[in-house]
């Protein structure tokens, strides 16, 4: 069985067809991904997404603090 893809799209790719169960445009502002981005975690949790694909943005500033948590979720879960 497949899995239900959801995509984190860069905005440079806004207008770009992506094959995907649900697709998330992040914003080109840092500032604004950094404060969506669990939001944006959360609203392809809802619509039934299994795995997420997001490109990482730059290691810089915000980007990086965002690079951060989007590896820390890629991470294993732990077991209850």
């Amino acid at each position: 069985m497949g899995h239900q893809a959801g995509v984190f799209l860069p905005p440079a790719f806004a207008d770009a067809l992506v094959k995907a169960h649900a697709v998330v445009t992040v914003p080109a502002s840092m500032a604004a991904y950094a404060r969506g981005l669990y939001r944006f975690l959360r609203e392809l949790d809802e619509q039934g997404c299994d795995l997420i694909v997001a490109s990482l943005p730059a290691e810089e500033g915000l980007g990086l603090a965002i690079s951060n948590r989007l590896r820390r979720a890629a991470g294993p879960r732990p077991t209850v």
